[in-house]
Protein backbone atom coordinates (compact mmCIF):
# COMPACT_ATOMS: atom_id res chain seq x y z
CA UNK A 1 0.00 0.00 0.00
CA UNK A 2 3.50 2.59 0.52
CA UNK A 3 3.31 3.11 -3.49
CA UNK A 4 -0.54 4.58 -3.59
CA UNK A 5 0.00 6.78 -0.81
CA UNK A 6 2.83 8.25 -2.37
CA UNK A 7 0.28 8.44 -5.11
CA UNK A 8 -1.62 10.34 -3.25
CA UNK A 9 0.67 12.63 -1.25
CA UNK A 10 1.94 13.94 -5.19
CA UNK A 11 -2.06 14.66 -5.94
CA UNK A 12 -2.06 16.65 -2.68
CA UNK A 13 0.81 18.54 -3.02
CA UNK A 14 -0.04 19.60 -6.89
CA UNK A 15 -3.42 21.18 -4.88
CA UNK A 16 -1.27 22.84 -3.06
CA UNK A 17 -1.96 21.21 0.08
CA UNK A 18 1.26 19.37 0.76
CA UNK A 19 2.96 22.63 2.03
CA UNK A 20 1.53 22.36 5.40
CA UNK A 21 0.65 26.23 4.38
CA UNK A 22 -0.48 28.98 2.35
CA UNK A 23 1.96 30.62 0.19
CA UNK A 24 3.24 33.05 2.84
CA UNK A 25 4.46 36.60 2.13
CA UNK A 26 7.83 37.75 4.02
CA UNK A 27 7.47 38.16 7.61
CA UNK A 28 4.75 35.61 8.25
CA UNK A 29 4.58 32.14 9.58
CA UNK A 30 3.86 28.93 8.36
CA UNK A 31 -0.27 28.37 9.42
CA UNK A 32 -1.15 24.88 10.86
CA UNK A 33 -5.33 24.01 10.20
CA UNK A 34 -7.35 21.86 12.39
CA UNK A 35 -11.22 20.48 12.00
CA UNK A 36 -12.37 23.65 13.98
CA UNK A 37 -10.92 26.17 11.64
CA UNK A 38 -13.32 28.99 10.17
CA UNK A 39 -11.90 29.62 6.96
CA UNK A 40 -11.25 33.27 6.55
CA UNK A 41 -9.98 35.72 3.29
CA UNK A 42 -9.59 32.17 1.41
CA UNK A 43 -7.15 30.48 4.29
CA UNK A 44 -7.61 26.87 3.77
CA UNK A 45 -10.44 26.58 0.97
CA UNK A 46 -8.14 25.32 -1.72
CA UNK A 47 -10.32 22.18 -2.66
CA UNK A 48 -9.62 18.50 -2.97
CA UNK A 49 -11.71 17.02 -5.89
CA UNK A 50 -13.67 14.18 -5.74
CA UNK A 51 -11.99 11.21 -5.21
CA UNK A 52 -8.70 13.01 -4.30
CA UNK A 53 -8.79 11.00 -1.12
CA UNK A 54 -8.87 7.37 -1.94
CA UNK A 55 -7.71 4.84 0.65
CA UNK A 56 -8.67 0.99 0.36
CA UNK A 57 -7.68 -1.24 3.16
CA UNK A 58 -4.70 1.12 4.04
CA UNK A 59 -2.48 1.37 7.12
CA UNK A 60 -2.59 3.48 9.74
CA UNK A 61 0.42 5.36 9.33
CA UNK A 62 -0.70 6.30 5.89
CA UNK A 63 -3.67 8.02 7.26
CA UNK A 64 -1.55 9.82 9.69
CA UNK A 65 1.08 10.94 7.19
CA UNK A 66 -1.72 12.28 5.15
CA UNK A 67 -3.06 13.90 8.02
CA UNK A 68 -0.51 15.63 8.63
CA UNK A 69 0.29 17.03 5.54
CA UNK A 70 -3.37 18.09 5.39
CA UNK A 71 -2.85 19.70 8.58
CA UNK A 72 0.65 21.13 9.04
CA UNK A 73 0.46 19.58 12.54
CA UNK A 74 3.09 16.99 13.81
CA UNK A 75 1.30 13.99 14.60
CA UNK A 76 2.09 12.65 18.15
CA UNK A 77 0.98 8.73 18.24
CA UNK A 78 1.88 6.13 20.81
CA UNK A 79 -0.12 2.44 20.96
CA UNK A 80 -3.00 2.71 19.06
CA UNK A 81 -4.61 0.07 16.95
CA UNK A 82 -4.23 -0.87 13.50
CA UNK A 83 -7.06 -1.00 11.60
CA UNK A 84 -7.41 -1.29 8.13
CA UNK A 85 -9.09 2.40 6.54
CA UNK A 86 -10.76 3.07 3.34
CA UNK A 87 -12.15 5.67 2.79
CA UNK A 88 -13.11 8.01 -0.75
CA UNK A 89 -14.61 11.43 -1.17
CA UNK A 90 -17.39 11.66 -3.46
CA UNK A 91 -17.68 15.68 -3.09
CA UNK A 92 -15.12 18.32 -3.34
CA UNK A 93 -13.68 19.43 -0.08
CA UNK A 94 -12.05 22.26 1.28
CA UNK A 95 -8.61 21.22 3.64
CA UNK A 96 -10.65 21.30 6.88
CA UNK A 97 -13.50 19.35 5.38
CA UNK A 98 -10.81 16.98 4.46
CA UNK A 99 -9.61 16.86 8.13
CA UNK A 100 -13.16 16.60 9.48
CA UNK A 101 -13.44 13.28 7.21
CA UNK A 102 -10.55 11.71 8.68
CA UNK A 103 -11.48 12.62 11.90
CA UNK A 104 -14.54 10.67 11.25
CA UNK A 105 -13.58 7.85 9.82
CA UNK A 106 -10.42 7.46 12.46
CA UNK A 107 -12.79 7.96 15.53
CA UNK A 108 -14.67 5.08 13.75
CA UNK A 109 -11.97 2.89 14.00
CA UNK A 110 -11.16 3.65 17.61
CA UNK A 111 -8.81 7.08 16.92
CA UNK A 112 -9.09 10.13 18.31
CA UNK A 113 -7.04 12.97 16.75
CA UNK A 114 -6.88 15.67 19.94
CA UNK A 115 -5.41 18.52 19.41
CA UNK A 116 -2.65 19.65 21.19
CA UNK A 117 -1.30 23.42 20.84
CA UNK A 118 -0.58 25.37 17.92
CA UNK A 119 1.39 23.13 16.05
CA UNK A 120 0.90 19.19 16.86
CA UNK A 121 -2.27 16.86 17.45
CA UNK A 122 -2.31 13.68 19.18
CA UNK A 123 -3.30 10.57 17.95
CA UNK A 124 -4.80 8.12 20.96
CA UNK A 125 -7.37 5.45 21.21
CA UNK A 126 -10.62 6.59 21.70
CA UNK A 127 -10.79 5.72 25.42
CA UNK A 128 -8.06 7.19 25.97
CA UNK A 129 -8.93 10.66 24.77
CA UNK A 130 -10.39 12.33 27.82
CA UNK A 131 -7.14 12.19 29.60
CA UNK A 132 -5.20 14.13 26.87
CA UNK A 133 -6.96 17.53 27.72
CA UNK A 134 -8.68 18.12 24.70
CA UNK A 135 -9.14 21.91 23.72
CA UNK A 136 -12.44 24.00 24.76
CA UNK A 137 -13.78 24.64 21.65
CA UNK A 138 -16.37 28.11 21.91
CA UNK A 139 -17.27 28.04 18.80
CA UNK A 140 -21.01 28.56 18.67
CA UNK A 141 -23.44 25.73 18.31
CA UNK A 142 -24.12 26.68 14.61
CA UNK A 143 -20.39 26.47 13.62
CA UNK A 144 -19.39 23.07 15.33
CA UNK A 145 -18.95 20.30 12.76
CA UNK A 146 -21.09 17.34 12.54
CA UNK A 147 -17.86 15.57 12.57
CA UNK A 148 -15.65 12.89 14.74
CA UNK A 149 -13.62 15.90 16.19
CA UNK A 150 -12.63 15.46 19.66
CA UNK A 151 -13.34 18.70 21.64
CA UNK A 152 -14.36 19.77 24.87
CA UNK A 153 -16.70 22.49 25.83
CA UNK A 154 -17.97 23.77 29.06
CA UNK A 155 -21.35 25.23 29.78
CA UNK A 156 -22.93 27.59 31.92
CA UNK A 157 -26.33 26.06 32.99
CA UNK A 158 -28.89 28.58 34.43
CA UNK A 159 -31.64 26.28 35.41
CA UNK A 160 -30.62 22.91 35.95
CA UNK A 161 -28.45 21.21 37.98
CA UNK A 162 -25.73 19.71 36.01
CA UNK A 163 -25.39 16.31 37.88
CA UNK A 164 -29.55 16.03 37.62
CA UNK A 165 -29.26 16.25 33.90
CA UNK A 166 -26.37 13.31 33.62
CA UNK A 167 -28.98 10.53 32.82
CA UNK A 168 -30.92 13.03 30.31
CA UNK A 169 -27.57 13.28 28.15
CA UNK A 170 -25.32 9.54 28.67
CA UNK A 171 -27.30 8.39 25.56
CA UNK A 172 -25.45 10.89 23.59
CA UNK A 173 -22.14 10.08 25.21
CA UNK A 174 -19.60 7.90 22.75
CA UNK A 175 -16.72 8.20 24.59
CA UNK A 176 -16.03 7.21 28.40
CA UNK A 177 -16.01 9.79 31.10
CA UNK A 178 -17.30 12.20 28.87
CA UNK A 179 -19.75 14.12 31.25
CA UNK A 180 -17.95 16.26 34.44
CA UNK A 181 -20.66 18.03 36.34
CA UNK A 182 -19.73 20.40 38.65
CA UNK A 183 -22.37 21.45 40.73
CA UNK A 184 -20.70 24.10 43.04
CA UNK A 185 -20.42 26.25 40.00
CA UNK A 186 -23.85 25.00 37.78
CA UNK A 187 -20.90 23.98 35.19
CA UNK A 188 -20.79 20.74 33.14
CA UNK A 189 -17.77 19.81 30.97
CA UNK A 190 -18.32 18.24 27.99
CA UNK A 191 -15.88 15.83 26.34
CA UNK A 192 -16.60 14.32 23.27
CA UNK A 193 -17.20 14.19 19.59
CA UNK A 194 -18.24 17.44 18.20
CA UNK A 195 -20.86 15.71 16.15
CA UNK A 196 -22.28 14.54 20.13
CA UNK A 197 -21.47 17.78 21.66
CA UNK A 198 -23.62 19.19 19.05
CA UNK A 199 -26.49 17.13 20.03
CA UNK A 200 -26.17 17.66 23.91
CA UNK A 201 -25.63 21.47 23.68
CA UNK A 202 -28.92 21.18 21.41
CA UNK A 203 -31.05 18.84 23.93
CA UNK A 204 -29.59 21.33 27.03
CA UNK A 205 -30.99 24.56 25.19
CA UNK A 206 -34.22 22.95 25.02
CA UNK A 207 -34.14 21.95 28.49
CA UNK A 208 -32.92 25.09 29.87
CA UNK A 209 -36.08 27.15 27.93
CA UNK A 210 -38.27 24.30 29.25
CA UNK A 211 -37.38 24.86 33.13
CA UNK A 212 -36.80 28.68 32.65
CA UNK A 213 -39.54 30.78 35.01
Amino acid sequence: MRKPTLLLLASLAALGLAACCTSPQAGTQKKTFSSFDIPAHGAGKTLLEIGAINLQNAELEQVLALYQELSGRTVIRGPLPRPAISVRNQTTLTRVQALQLLDTVLAANGIAMVLAGDSAVKAVPAAQAVSEAPPNITLPLELLPDSGSFMSRTVQLKQIRPSEIMPVLQPFVKTPNALLPIDSSNQLIIRDYSANVRRMLLMLQDLEKRSGP
